[in-house]
This record gives C-alpha cells, structure tokens and sequence, in this order.
C-alpha cells in the first residue's frame, strides 16, 4: 500500500497522480462535503474517466456509505445513450469511489460564459433532446439532483449530453421546475434575436423560465413543443435541391406536427386554459412576418423535375419536383401522431370500417425499450430508429396529419438512384445512421434499413394483366433483397410486418 493510499484511509485527501487500483488520479475537477471528482485515467483501457470518490472521514461513517452506493446503484440503472455510462464501483478497505464516463463537448456553463449564441433551430433542438432524457429518468421512476448548467454538455456535432445525476430515494418534482427554469432563462439570454423561429422559441424559454404559472410545463410538453417548432423552421425553408451531400444534421427525435396551436394542445392535454392561450401566442406571434427561404432544408431532399434511366433503361418522367424526407419516419414522430385523442380527420376515406386506431404491432413493448434505450428482440431500440408494424392505412393517416404524403413508386424510385445509388446496406438502427446506404443526394436507408410504403397501386412486374396492389419498396435490415430495386406487391393494405414502415413527401 502507497504512503498515499494509506494518507487517505486514514482521512486524508486523494492527491493528482495517486494510483486507486485501475485508475490514476488526474485533476480535481469539483468538492462536495463528502466526494471529490476527479478527471482520471483508467490504465488498463488507456481511456479518461471520472471518478467520484468518497473522501476519507466521510469513509468511516456507515450511514454515508451506504447512502453513496445506494446513489451509485440508482445511476447504474440509467440506460440511455443521452446520460453518461457508470463503468464499474470500488468498496474495499483503501478507498470507495466509482468510475463512471467522461463525456466529450463543452458545458453550457462553459459555452454561455463565453458569450455563445444559439439560432432558434439550435435552441429547440438542445430542448428536445434534454426533454427526451429527463422523461427517460421520469418514465423509469428515477430520483435526480439538480442538474445545474455545468451537467449538459454539447459535443462538436450539436449533441447534447448529461452527466448521471440519478440519485437513491422518491423523485422530487420541484427538481425537475428548478431545471426548467434555469434552462429557460439561460437558452432566453443565449438566443440569437431578429431571425426567423426568435419569438416563438423565445416565448418558449420564457414559459420554461415562468415558476407562477398556473400550469407548469412537463418535459413532454417541452418536448413535443420544440420539435413542432423545430419542424415549422424546416418546413419553411423549402426551396429547392441540394447539390450533393452535407445536408444538416437530422434532428435525434422529431415528431412532426404542423397543426394549429388548438390541435397541439388537443394533443398535450390537461392543461388548462391560461395554457392553450399562452401557447398560441407562442405559435401566432410572428406568424405574419415572411420567412425567408434558402436552398437546403434540413432533412430532406428536393428531386427536381425531368426524365429519369432507371434500371433496365426504363423512363421514368416526372413532371413536377417533390421534395422527400431523408430519413423514414421515427418512433419518436409516430408516438406525436398517437397522442392524438382523435385521428378519425386524417383516415383515409376507404379504410375498412372494421380498422379501429394506429397503433402499430407490440408499440408498447418496442416504445418501452426505445425510451430506455433497451433490447427489443435482438434489436437495440431507441427512439430514433423507424417506426415498423404499421400498415398503409396508418402510415396515409400520419403523413395527412403531418401535412404530407406518401410517395409514389416512381418518385422513390427516382429519388434512390438521384445523384448517386447508396453504395451499402443499412442494418437496423437510429435512421440518422446510413451504414454507407446513402444516396448521393444524401436519402439513408433506401437499400437497407426498414421496407417502405408507397402512395399508389401499381400492376405486378410479373404480369401486366394482374391487378393492380400497393407495393413495398427497398430493401431491410432483414432481408436486403435487391436492396433499392426491390419490390413486394401487397394483397392488402392491411398487411404489417416487423421490418416495414414509410417516409414522405412534403406537399407543396
């Protein structure tokens, strides 16, 4: 045993370069009046990690012991990826501490210290993803510290991260509103003013920042609020195609959604009032300014008019440009869409009588897993991996409701050979993540990922005298095929399987 080592069982401090079995003691990092943080090396993996340590005095009180590994156990029950990992944690007679991720990006302590601004698609993006997490923590039945400004931490590519704050006992709401309101006046202060989406997220943060209101805003509300927001943003700037690849980043977890604020809160639910007109003000308030336009709109692809070759010389002519989602539609959008307390408006006029909801097959099973960021039958879900198990007549009632529409044959024919056929098969995972199944115009998942519906019927390849029937297209993660020059005929428009879902097309 080091002099060290032994200094510190006896009471005394760790100290920078002392050795706590694997680990080596870097910097101190933050105190507390039992634990030191310490940035440190764990050796035998030659990886930076943090380690929490229990301080000597505090070592010799069972009480506080119990009550940190206690803490310890209700961090490593956490399991999404947005939440730093514990690795592993050391009791012995030398030292208590346990090691847990050191997460990459800098703090929004840090980043608002050093006068950064954010735009407002910036703004609601952070948000979603911070209220994805925190339900994470509320869905799971997890106690949390506060989680001050330093515990978020933004990586290069605009992805935000926490620090495991999970902590043993009941949850204590009035943690989660003194988070709320510490993001919303410090997003409020951060905002970039004078742009398109300003007042909106502005009002927003205000909201967030707002403890007299009457009716405080949930995570879930926060959550739905930015990505309805995030979406219009998008939507308004439509214009025309991209030249190649760099499109902006997809948002994680969008629910799409371009309703009127009345249709939002029929969605949220329960909140009164004083809510619904405070949020409409936050959708109409600059309602009448122009949005200005520019040529790339974050996940999608524009497909410009013309004559198209496709396989076998086959002509395709496509007579007006159609603009298609870059990815297929999430888990996280299709949850949006079933909030609703009534999707009988955006059903389609023929579907059977006999065809009750949209709810896809085993949804609460796979919803479950992918907020916990768990296995579902060999498959690692989260919630933004596409939605499956769905039919034609739910995936035409989303894109209704979405204000789009479902491609036809020929346009998603055109779109996964334009600028480019994907080179790979996408397996299963988050639809962001192409496996190097990606179109030269940047559409992931074609070849690969999940098989998608399309808008018409179509006659069969095999005989020109068949009937006509819809028709799934592209190849999936379980079964590749001929990859984006697949197609499956349907005999019904009822038909669901585990490896299907759909993207869409913006109507103009």
């Amino acid at each position: 045993m080091s002099e060290e080592v032994r200094e510190m069982r006896d009471g005394g401090c760790c100290k920078e370069g002392v050795k706590l079995g694997d680990y080596r003691l870097l910097s101190l990092f933050s105190e507390g009046p039992s634990t030191q943080v310490w940035a440190a090396e764990q050796l035998s993996l030659q990886r930076p990690v943090m380690l929490e340590v229990l301080k000597g005095l505090a070592r010799q009180d069972e009480g506080v012991v119990a009550s940190f590994l206690a803490d310890v156990k209700s961090k490593a029950r956490v399991s999404h990826p947005g939440v730093g990992s514990v690795y592993e944690a050391v009791c012995n007679g030398e030292s208590i501490f346990f090691a847990h991720e050191w997460i990459e990006g800098k703090s929004l302590k840090n980043l608002c210290e050093e006068g950064r601004r954010f735009s407002p698609g910036e703004v609601v993006e952070f948000l979603g993803q911070i209220s994805e997490m925190m339900l994470h923590f509320e869905d799971a039945g997890i106690a949390i510290a506060d989680y001050e400004l330093r515990h978020f931490v933004v990586s290069e590519d605009r992805e935000i991260r926490l620090v495991n704050l999970a902590v043993n006992g009941e949850r204590d709401e009035a943690v989660g509103t003194r988070v709320k309101q510490r993001l919303g006046r410090m997003f409020g202060e951060m905002l970039v003013e004078g742009v398109p989406g300003s007042t909106r997220v502005g009002s927003l943060c205000d909201f967030m920042a707002d403890l007299e209101r009457p009716h405080p805003l949930a995570w879930a509300q926060i959550l739905s609020l930015s990505q309805q927001v995030h979406e219009q943003l998008v939507r308004s700037e439509v214009v025309s195609a991209p030249k190649g690849k760099g499109l902006d980043p997809v948002y994680l977890s969008p629910r799409k959604s371009l309703k009127i604020p009345i249709a939002i809160w029929v969605f949220l639910g329960g909140c009164g009032l004083i809510a619904l007109l405070i949020t409409s003000l936050v959708f109409m308030r600059d309602r009448k300014k122009p949005l200005p336009r520019v040529e790339v709109a974050a996940g999608y692809v524009e497909v410009p008019a013309g004559e198209y070759a496709l396989k076998g010389e086959q002509i395709v002519t496509i007579r007006e440009s159609f603009t298609l989602s870059r990815t297929e539609v999430t888990l996280a959008q299709y949850h949006a869409f079933l909030e609703l307390s009534d999707h009988r408006q955006f059903e389609h006029p023929e579907q059977p009588s006999s065809k009750v909801g949209h709810l896809p097959d085993s949804w609460k099973g796979i919803w479950s897993a992918a907020v916990k960021g768990e296995m579902w039958k060999g498959r690692a879900m989260s919630t933004t991996c596409p939605v499956v198990g769905v039919d034609w007549w739910d995936a035409y009632a989303y894109a209704k409701w979405s204000q789009g529409r479902l491609p036809t044959l020929d346009e998603w024919a055109v779109a996964a050979s334009y600028q480019g056929p994907p080179v790979g098969i996408k397996s299963w995972g988050p639809v962001a993540q192409g496996d190097g199944d990606e179109t030269g115009a940047g559409l992931v998942g074609m070849a690969g990922g999940v098989r998608e519906w399309t808008r018409d019927v179509e006659v069969g390849s095999a005989s020109q005298l068949s009937l006509k029937r819809p028709v799934m297209v592209g190849g999936s993660f379980l079964e590749a095929g001929q990859g984006i020059y697949e197609r499956v005929w349907a005999d019904d428009r009822g038909l669901r399987f585990s490896d299907l879902g759909f993207r869409l097309v913006l109507k103009k």
